[in-house]
């Protein structure tokens, strides 16, 4: 029937069989997107899918992995034995849907979500009748479609064994994106299957796995979904103990009364028990991300980051960069090392290599006596964060790139390198590629701090901004029910060109100047916000020049000459705000010496 009805689907679209298929990819520019827009689970597939095609390749089978809109992503296997055809199909940005090429496995199995067959002469296209198909869809742990893994060969004779692999390589890559997921509390039934179900710290449904949601009989997690919605029981009493420890596998009962044993419970709370040992103002810093997409990338970090490979964060201005940098160090192999974060944009240019590569007695006027070793150095054993890494100066990126080289530190006048053991981790709001190409930034620094590239998204873009806001309503002392849901709701969909920042000075300002914020409407939310992102429009402008001074001193009259709260109307960070007083101080004293 399946393949009765996607036939009749393409006669409809005025397809007829003898036409000629072209597998056509698309430009590198556009490709270049693709792997970008699919990058939260496609590094996790390819693990599983070159593990597939080893296993198969002899057998004159080749792999691939598609979005859900049918396009191409990765491929692996023998092709170099394969007919020309099948090699043109297997190609990254080539589109297989049904749209394109007509009635195959991959696209009935994007079309009706389950796995399907189409062999040979199935196929709508005659050009297509020799190959022979399997496909499975891949799913998100919320219950979206991902996209498909198919199998083919040119020859007759699917062997159902490897039917068998496809399948479960497809349920391991979901696996794989499940275990990625730094939950609260996580539950897995004994039920003959691999169910599970993971909650957030205030009890949310926030992932399933395909077992869980046939259990249950889910297609997708509902919105709000919370832990009460599903069972009996309360989720504080799951949440508060370790209810995997008995020689029982304890029970819970489902709405309705069905009673399923619970094979293990986890809860995060152990997994950070390492993490509580670092300094307080650490472990304030660590919080994980239930934007799914998100923390998955954050995952494949630091695995690169324990690799000992430098990460660079990139992302907008106010959107968590340090928060990130701080959990990818509390979330490594070394939490317990120091932590050390810089700011490559505070200090002259004259005061940066002392104060990151330290200094020897009489070094310069001014130095301390005995000398003083640097930031890099006092990091030695954990995490270096280098922030407005743009910032720093070209002459200056030299010395640190002989620093990530050599694993060396030259301190400022002296004639004997030092060794270090420190991990880097580089964070910016600017496009270091086109400052490399503006002659701004070196390019073989850039390689360098780039082992890998995590962007912060932007608080716009989240999927979780309850759970933002309800962190930073904890942070400010109070209750995210203090809020209306309406005003929550709609708050959510604004642009919040200032980000996480900017959404927690306008909570501090909102809950010092309502009386009562149970009626909180979102008019006052609408009015403040359009007052701070007036002034976080000049906080771009001042990210390119020098600010004038009415700007800076009207910024301060309006938040009482508090520097924070100044910094967050104008929609920069305090350092940048206390950069551009400075330099316009500056040009004060200079006008004033000119007369």
């Amino acid at each position: 029937d399946s393949v009765l009805q996607s036939w009749e689907r393409c006669r409809q679209s005025g397809k007829s069989p003898n036409e000629h298929v072209e597998f056509d990819p698309v430009d590198k520019s556009k490709l270049a997107f693709l792997f970008e827009s699919e990058n939260n689970w496609l590094e996790i597939a390819k693990i599983e899918l070159v593990q597939l095609a080893k296993a198969i390749s002899d057998a004159g089978y080749v792999a691939m992995i598609t979005n859900a809109h049918g396009s191409v992503l990765a491929v692996s296997g023998a092709f170099e034995k394969r007919c020309a055809p099948l090699r043109w199909a297997f190609r990254p940005g080539v589109d297989v849907s049904e749209r394109s090429i007509g009635t195959s496995a991959m696209g009935l199995a994007l079309a009706e979500g389950r796995e399907v067959s189409v062999l040979g002469a199935e196929h709508f296209f005659s050009n297509n009748q020799l190959f022979h198909c399997y496909a499975v869809p891949i799913f998100d742990p919320k219950g979206k479609l991902l996209g498909s893994l198919d199998v083919t060969r040119d020859t007759p004779g699917f062997s159902n064994a490897v039917r068998t692999l496809t399948r479960q390589c497809a349920t391991r890559i979901e696996r794989r994106f499940f275990n990625a997921l730094p939950v609260y509390l996580r539950l897995d039934f004994d039920t003959g299957s691999d169910a599970s179900l993971a909650f957030s710290k205030e009890g949310q449904l926030i992932a399933t796995n395909r077992d869980a949601r046939k259990l249950l009989d889910l297609h997708s997690i509902p919105v709000s979904c919370v832990f009460e919605d599903i069972f009996e029981d309360r989720f504080e009493f799951w949440a508060s103990k370790n209810q995997g420890e008995g020689n029982h596998p304890p029970q819970i009962v489902l709405k309705g009364g069905v009673c399923l044993a619970v094979q293990q419970t986890r809860n995060l709370s152990k997994v950070l028990s390492s993490a509580s040992k670092q300094e307080p103002s650490q472990v304030n810093k660590l919080r994980l991300p239930s934007d799914m997409a998100f923390h998955a990338k954050l995952n494949l970090a630091i695995k690169a980051f324990n690799a000992s490979l430098p990460i660079l964060i990139t992302g907008e201005t106010g959107a968590g960069k340090e928060v990130t940098a701080a959990t990818l160090h509390a979330l490594g192999d070394r939490p317990n090392g120091p932590f050390v974060a810089f700011n490559c944009g505070v200090l002259p240019a004259e005061l940066i290599a002392s104060e990151l590569f330290g200094h020897v007695e009489g070094a310069f006027t001014g130095s301390v006596r005995g000398g003083s070793i640097g930031k890099i150095e006092a990091a030695s054993g954990g995490t270096v964060l280098l922030d407005e890494i743009g910032e720093m100066p070209l002459a200056l990126q030299v010395a640190l790139l002989r620093v990530l080289d050599t694993s060396e530190v030259l301190p400022v006048g002296g004639v004997k390198p030092r060794m270090v053991n420190v991990r880097f981790l580089c964070a910016t709001n600017r496009n270091l590629e086109n400052m490399v190409r503006d002659g701004h930034f070196r390019s073989d620094l850039y390689y360098r701090i780039s082992g890998m590239q995590i962007t912060v998204p932007p608080l716009r873009a989240r999927q979780d901004f309850e759970d933002v806001l309800s962190r930073l309503c904890v942070k400010l002392e109070h209750g995210v029910h203090r809020i209306s849901p309406d005003a929550i709701d709609k708050l959510s969909k604004l642009m919040w060109p200032g980000n996480v920042r900017q959404l927690q000075h306008l909570l501090k300002l909102a809950f010092a100047v309502c009386d009562e914020l149970s009626t909180l409407e979102f008019e006052f939310f609408q009015t403040l916000l359009g007052e701070q992102s007036t002034m976080t429009s000049y906080g771009m402008q001042l990210q390119k020049v020098h600010a004038p001074n009415n700007l800076i001193d009207e910024a301060l009259k309006q938040c009482n000459g508090n520097i924070e709260a100044a910094a967050a109307f104008l929609g920069i960070s305090r350092a940048t705000f206390y950069r551009h007083r400075k330099v316009n101080n500056q040009q004060v004293k200079s006008s004033k010496a000119l007369f």
